[in-house]
């Protein structure tokens, strides 16, 4: 018997599904199409009916994130409050996003670290546009003196990474058992991992005057 083929009103998230999970485990070079079309459990014709090609899929995965991120995180900028609750939600709302997509860090880290040469100009503006949201908020912080003064974007690689690499862990950890016993590996919650992240953001951009 042949495979159960999805309704077609199921089979567009089904593809994006089966490909997010396929460009985590293999990167885009490793990734096939048919493959991913096996795991979402539909025909290749209909992958490409929805996503025209394997790099418009894999643009679609990170914009995804981006942009979820990206509206979140200039809603928070223009929002009101003082800018130390704002740096402490998005951070907040950076992790949970992450958490919804389990997939996006080790496809982002994995794009950084090979020169990023899958993302295309319109993707890097939309990071562009998650930067320029946090960096409003330092902004704010330090014309509110509750900030000290500095490179926002400097502070902003100290924090973004960071998340990144905690959600790639998890990921090492939830499918290498052999790597539970090692001390790296001790269990962290992601409520933990929050407080701390955002507990180093403010004492790293607190002003001392």
């Amino acid at each position: 018997m042949g495979r159960t083929k999805r309704p077609r009103g199921d089979s567009q998230a089904a593809v994006f599904r089966a490909a997010a999970h396929e460009f985590a485990e293999r990167g885009y070079e490793a990734a096939r199409v048919d493959r991913i079309a096996q795991r979402a459990r539909v025909n290749k014709a209909m992958l490409y009916y929805h996503y025209r090609s394997k790099q418009g899929l894999y643009t679609e995965v990170l914009r995804d994130m981006l942009r979820a991120v990206g509206l979140r995180a200039r809603t928070i900028a223009d929002g009101p409050g003082p800018a130390g609750v704002k740096l402490d939600t998005w951070i907040a709302a950076l992790v949970e996003e992450a958490a919804a997509r389990p997939w996006f860090p080790p496809i982002m880290l994995r794009e950084i670290a090979s020169g990023a040469p899958h993302i295309d100009e319109a993707t890097f503006a939309m990071m562009n546009g998650v930067y320029l949201a946090v960096r409003d908020v330092i902004e704010q912080g330090q014309r509110e003196g509750s900030f000290r003064q500095g490179d926002p974007l400097l502070a902003y690689f100290m924090i973004l990474p960071s998340i990144l690499i905690f959600f790639a862990r998890q990921r090492v950890i939830s499918q290498r058992k052999g790597v539970r016993g090692f001390a790296a590996a001790a269990p962290r919650t992601t409520d933990e991992f929050v407080r701390h992240v955002q507990r180093s953001a403010r004492a790293m951009l607190r002003s001392d005057t």
